[in-house]
C-alpha cells in the first residue's frame, strides 16, 4: 500500500519543487526590473547659461555665465556706464538661459542730455564747456572733468585715478583706456580737452 502511494507523493514533491523554482525566477525577474529602474540617472542641469546684456553698458552682447549666476554678475561683465541706473534692475535675481538684461539710463531733473550723446542716451550732469575753453585732462580736478559730456562724478574720478596710476595722458585718444570711456566719447571731446601738460 505504501509502495503504491510513492509515485503520487513523488509527483507532489516534484510539483512543489517546480513551483518554487518558477516563483524564484519570477521574483528574480521583478528584482532585475526594479534594479534597472533604480539605476536611471536624473537629467543633469547645464553648468552654464547664455544671457544678453544691453542698455547703459560699455560692452553690450551675449555672455556665458554659471547657471546659478545673478543679474549683477552679467551687468559687471558688460561694464555698466556711470549713467546706469542699477537701482532699477533686480541685481540679486538669478539669471535664466536666454534672458535679456536691459540696464536703464538714470533720469532726473539734474540730468541733461547733450545733442551729441542723445542718440545713445548718455547724459551730462554739468554745463557744457565753452567752445573757447578747453580742459587739460592732465591737470583738471574731478569737478572740472564733470563738465565734459557724459561724465559724472564716478567717471571723473576714474580719469583722475588713471592719470595718477599711469602718469599724464600723452594723447587725447589715450582717454579711451579709462574704464567707462569709449572711443566715441573721446571723439566728441576732441575740441573740449587737451593734454598740454603731458610729458614726453
Amino acid at each position: 500500500m505504501r509502495f503504491r502511494d510513492m509515485p503520487a507523493r513523488f509527483g507532489l514533491l516534484v510539483g512543489a519543487a517546480l513551483g518554487m523554482l518558477i516563483g524564484f525566477n519570477i521574483a528574480r525577474h521583478w528584482s532585475s526590473e526594479e534594479d534597472l529602474i533604480l539605476r536611471i540617472e536624473p537629467i543633469s542641469t547645464p553648468s552654464v547659461i547664455i544671457v544678453y546684456v544691453t542698455g547703459a553698458v560699455e560692452r553690450p552682447g551675449l555672455y556665458t555665465v554659471p547657471s546659478d549666476a545673478r543679474v549683477a554678475q552679467a551687468v559687471e561683465l558688460a561694464g555698466p556706464r556711470v549713467e546706469a541706473d542699477l537701482a532699477k534692475i533686480p541685481m540679486a535675481e538669478r539669471l535664466r538661459d536666454g534672458q535679456t538684461v536691459e540696464v536703464p539710463v538714470r533720469q532726473g531733473p539734474d540730468v541733461q542730455v547733450t545733442p551729441g550723446a542723445a542718440s545713445e542716451g548718455i547724459p551730462s550732469r554739468a554745463g557744457p564747456v565753452p567752445q573757447d575753453e578747453t580742459i587739460d585732462v592732465n591737470r583738471a580736478t574731478v569737478a572740472e572733468l564733470e563738465r565734459l559730456p557724459g561724465v559724472g562724478p564716478a567717471l571723473a574720478q576714474r580719469i583722475v585715478a588713471y592719470r595718477e596710476e599711469h602718469g599724464p595722458f600723452r594723447s587725447i585718444e589715450e582717454l579711451a583706456e579709462v574704464p567707462g570711456i569709449s572711443a566715441r566719447m573721446v571723439a566728441e571731446w576732441a575740441n573740449l580737452v587737451t593734454v598740454g601738460s603731458s610729458t614726453e
